[in-house]
């Protein structure tokens, strides 16, 4: 495998990334994305929607629900 080394700045850029990391050459072409990486609770979200969507269970678009909702009397 190949071994690049950050620079202290790099390293630190990296690591307080929270929304991913685009590595660039000098042209500015990017040559490979990172995603960010998830903590449990968003991990645990995650899983989660895999699982339904893995389900048979019938599904409801956004607006149709939206649609109930707005449809019902307040109380």
């Amino acid at each position: 495998m190949t071994e690049i080394i950050l620079t202290s700045d790099q390293s630190q850029q990296f690591a307080n990334a929270t929304d991913g990391v685009a590595f660039c050459d000098v042209a500015g072409n990017v040559i490979v994305r990172v995603p960010p990486i998830c903590n449990k609770e968003e991990a645990a979200i995650v899983t989660e929607a895999r699982r339904r969507l893995a389900s048979d269970q019938a599904r409801r678009a956004s607006a149709e629900v939206l649609a109930r909702l707005g449809s019902r009397e307040p109380r």
